[in-house]
């Protein structure tokens, strides 16, 4: 080679090694940009997990303390006789509810069983807190007034079982008046109604004994009632008995509300303020809204 030649050679050579450190430089950038990547997910994720965990665990905290809250107002008075049934079941879904959620604090179950656990809690309460509406110890500051006592509402839960179930929800809450003598009949037939047809529907005879044909049965061989949330949970992944139970104590407590509300158009008609028809209200429409979450599996 020539001097020249030489010196191309030697610039090439250096350019080569340099186009090579750049090229190592490169993947080292992206490796390091990945990594960091990967590093600040998984603390998004992990920042976003606990934010949600510090916000479910203020939900269950507020709650507890408000179902405390009401049965202490109920245990701060002499027992009443008004209501006895309704009192009796009431206080037999406080007892069930505090043995699942105690039950829970030992053994692992799955986010959508905790769900259900959890809006249970809201039926706790609102159903201690219509006790104590019923002995004149509600929240009248909270009071809607008679357009919104009567207002529409749950079309959209309500849609998917037929137009029917909608108009008469409906007519239930157009009842609702501290004015109208025959609100508790009309009401609580209309409101059963909802409910039942939403659990008979989801859960065909048929199809529950098929699913489990050693279930428990009526006397006339139908599933029970129970039968038929214990075949909607396991569809939604939930074989638990403790929860299985829990739903069932508080559909028994709401038709027991719904049979002392229909008692009231002999005894009570015309004497239910606002304050106790909004309890009652506030008591159905979110057992509704609970009964629609037990019956609707989402869509995978």
């Amino acid at each position: 080679m020539n001097p020249a030649q030489l010196r191309a050679a030697a610039q090439k050579a250096q350019r080569e090694q340099k186009r090579a450190i750049d090229k190592y430089n490169r993947q080292v950038r992206n490796h390091n940009a990945a990594a960091k990547k990967v590093v600040n997910d998984y603390n998004r994720e992990v920042r976003s997990y606990n934010s949600k965990v510090r916000a479910r665990n203020r939900q269950v905290e507020n709650q507890r303390r408000r179902i405390n809250q009401e049965i202490a107002r109920l245990n701060a008075r002499p027992t009443s006789a008004t209501f006895s049934t309704y009192r009796a079941s009431t206080a037999t879904l406080v007892q069930t509810y505090s043995t699942v959620e105690s039950s829970l604090t030992s053994r692992a179950v799955s986010p959508t069983a905790q769900r259900f656990v959890d809006l249970a809690s809201n039926e706790t309460a609102n159903s201690v807190y219509l006790v104590n509406a019923f002995d004149g110890d509600g929240a009248p500051e909270d009071d809607p007034n008679e357009d919104e006592l009567r207002a529409p509402s749950m079309a959209t839960e309500l849609a998917a079982f037929g137009q029917d179930l909608v108009n008469r929800w409906t007519g239930a809450l157009y009842a609702l008046s501290p004015h109208n003598p025959d609100a508790a009949r009309h009401f609580c037939t209309s409101a059963r109604e909802v409910i039942i047809t939403m659990l008979d529907s989801s859960a065909p005879d048929a199809e529950v004994k098929q699913e489990e044909p050693a279930c428990e049965v009526t006397d006339r061989g139908a599933p029970t009632r129970k039968a038929k949330i214990s075949y909607l949970l396991r569809r939604h992944g939930v074989a638990d008995d403790g929860i299985t139970n829990l739903i069932d104590e508080d559909v028994k407590n709401l038709l027991s509300l719904f049979r002392t509300f229909n008692d009231g158009t002999h005894g009570h008609a015309g004497r239910f303020t606002i304050t106790e028809l909004s309890g009652i209200r506030t008591r159905v429409e979110s057992a509704i809204g609970f009964v629609h979450q037990v019956v609707t599996v989402s869509a995978s």
